[in-house]
């Protein structure tokens, strides 16, 4: 596993409160404890866990008393991040979506099964050969040849 700076997890849940906010009975991405999550999986990959320490350590220079802000300028704290940051903030946006929809609290807040498609997931009905029906009766639209 790839070692990575320490990150300020706080922090982190900070703006991952603001990024994926509570919704009805589900908790705000922070208040889930995605940030350890998001923290190894970033760790997995070097060039990935580059920026996104380098997307955390630069937030946190720019915004040092981040979570003592109201949630109004935490959102305009990242909203300059984004404009500012755009490849940085998108590493950090991108992650936190990752584990926030692979998370089970979320698909049941969804209503998504996570079942494959196939072979286990969703049945296809049989197939209906009479969908060929009108295409067998038109005059073929190209020409033959005998090879």
């Amino acid at each position: 596993m790839t070692t990575y700076t320490h990150i300020d997890q706080t922090l982190l849940n900070s703006i991952l409160d603001r990024l994926l906010p509570a919704i009805d009975e589900l908790a705000s991405a922070g208040q889930m404890n995605l940030s350890d999550e998001i923290v190894r999986l970033a760790a997995q990959q070097a060039r990935f866990n580059a920026l996104f320490t380098a997307a955390m350590n630069s937030f946190s220079e720019r915004h040092p008393s981040f979570d003592s802000l109201d949630s109004e300028q935490q959102d305009d704290a990242i909203r300059s991040f984004e404009a500012n940051n755009a490849e940085l903030f998108d590493v950090l946006l991108s992650i936190s979506y990752i584990v926030y929809y692979k998370d089970s609290r979320v698909h049941e807040r969804i209503g998504w099964s996570g079942k494959s498609p196939q072979p286990d997931g969703n049945e296809m009905e049989p197939w209906d050969e009479s969908v060929l029906e009108n295409m067998r009766k038109r005059e073929p639209f190209w020409r033959r040849t005998d090879v």
